[in-house]
């Protein structure tokens, strides 16, 4: 279904989901906030990857954006997970090339992995630490992701044709509630 699901109306414009795209933009802000910060350099490296892929497969969409846009997001939820573990270096370099070898032929598996990969992040984020540092963030992202659900294609909250799209609203609070919680850990 593609960004069928995202509920915007897709045009036929180089913007094929203008306002979709547009949101994009908050996590390559975002990670240009988070890449001046050692300990959290490349969650903000994979905050990047995510805007462009995201951009690629909400605006343009040329062939092979949703495989941008599914690795790309599914890196940076592996990048969140490992922040300080022991085995960091492996939510990298290795966890880019290996997330795009195998969602390349496969790509029914990149929202199983996705699943997989935002579990993980939250046992491991809530297991070192329970403040509002990390409760505040989960809590928005939680609370953002909800309400894009109800706003995508078939739920009772899409609007197809209308500027105010409750998935842009997710790229917003995402990229927010990352930052947030980026800038709370290298901060300690």
């Amino acid at each position: 279904m593609g960004a069928a699901a995202d509920c915007e109306l897709i045009r036929a414009d180089w913007l094929g989901q203008p306002v979709n795209t547009v949101t994009t933009v908050a996590f390559v802000l975002a990670g240009l906030l988070l890449i001046r910060r050692p300990p959290v350099r490349w969650v903000g490296i994979g905050l990047i990857a995510t805007g462009v892929g995201s951009f690629l497969f909400h605006g343009p969409m040329p062939p092979a954006a949703e495989w941008a846009h599914d690795v790309s997001l599914a890196w940076l939820l592996l990048l969140v997970a490992g922040v300080g573990q022991t085995w960091e270096h492996w939510t990298r370099l290795p966890a880019l090339i290996g997330t795009s070898v195998v969602f390349w032929p496969i790509p029914a598996l990149a929202d199983p992995i996705a699943v997989l990969a935002t579990a993980l992040a939250v046992v491991l984020l809530l297991r070192r630490d329970r403040s509002i540092t990390t409760l505040g963030p989960l809590t928005l992202l939680a609370a953002s992701a909800i309400l894009g659900r109800m706003g995508a294609t078939g739920w009772p909250l899409c609007d197809p044709t209308s500027w105010f799209q409750l998935h842009g609203i997710w790229h917003i609070a995402a990229a927010g509630a990352v930052t947030w919680w980026a800038l709370a850990f290298s901060s300690r």
